[in-house]
């Protein structure tokens, strides 16, 4: 029976790229205080600001990273500038606008370009309370040609390429519209070394926004001495893709 075995080695393979995702323990408890962040594609078709609110109302972060801003949601967003006094905005119509809300200060908040066209990141400093983190909200194109794929991971190694180039600690988190089985993912973590805060806790898909099915290409990653843990799949918000929210924190040098 062909179609059998042909079965039996898809299911094989599909475990053998899930399962490690299962394996492996959390960092216990991080110390200097940590740092939550919470990240979320908002959809920019998203009129359901309200959810967004409750979300950050009862999740409460420090940092917030989102994707998808426009100008009408920046609009919406003023509950956001209230709460976190720290923030850099970057509205766009073609889906690729983004923000950045922090209680701790933020300092040299800027846009990064990505390669490949005008796909923009932001870029700041965080300033946590172990010391100083590189901290990066991206959003890389997503993959619906062919051409498009080749353009996401070029910017996806630059993007890897750039935080390899960072002296420091470093959070780099947001819809990378890409799994972590992808060959397009790899640079991520063999270029820049970067750690997925999902190590230990599972694959958490989170497109489409239907809990326990679809595929994980909203990520939270950082450098090795970086301390990643709880990390999980949030509440709907009424966008396409489920939030998804981390801890980390930098341990002072022994």
């Amino acid at each position: 029976m062909p179609w059998a075995i042909a079965a039996a080695a898809g299911l094989a393979f599909s475990l053998a790229q899930v399962l490690p995702w299962y394996a492996g323990e959390q960092t216990p408890d991080l110390q200097p205080p940590a740092v939550k962040l919470l990240i979320s594609n908002v959809n920019q078709g998203n009129h359901r600001h309200q959810l967004l609110e409750r979300l950050v109302t009862i999740e409460d972060p420090d940092v917030v990273g989102l994707v998808e801003v426009n100008q009408r949601w920046q609009r919406a967003l003023g509950f956001l500038r209230e709460r976190y006094p720290y923030h850099f905005e970057m509205p766009d119509e073609r889906f690729v606008g983004l923000g950045l809300y922090s209680r701790l200060p933020l300092e040299d908040a800027r846009t990064v370009r990505l390669p490949g066209g005008s796909t923009p990141a932001i870029a700041a400093t965080l300033k946590a309370p172990g010391g100083n983190i590189e901290i990066l909200i991206v959003h890389p194109v997503p993959p619906m040609s062919a051409r498009l794929i080749r353009r996401r991971n070029e910017q996806i190694l630059g993007l890897a390429q750039y935080a390899r180039s960072v002296a420091g600690p470093l959070v780099m988190a947001g819809d990378f519209n890409i799994t972590m089985w992808n060959r397009g993912y790899q640079p991520l973590k063999e270029v820049a070394g970067l750690q997925n805060a999902r190590e230990g806790r599972g694959i958490e898909p989170t497109w489409p926004a239907i809990p326990a099915l679809g595929v994980p290409i909203d990520h939270i990653l950082a450098s090795p001495e970086v301390q990643l843990r709880d990390f999980g799949a949030l509440p709907a918000v009424g966008s396409d893709h489920l939030p998804v929210s981390a801890v980390f924190s930098v341990p002072p040098p022994k």
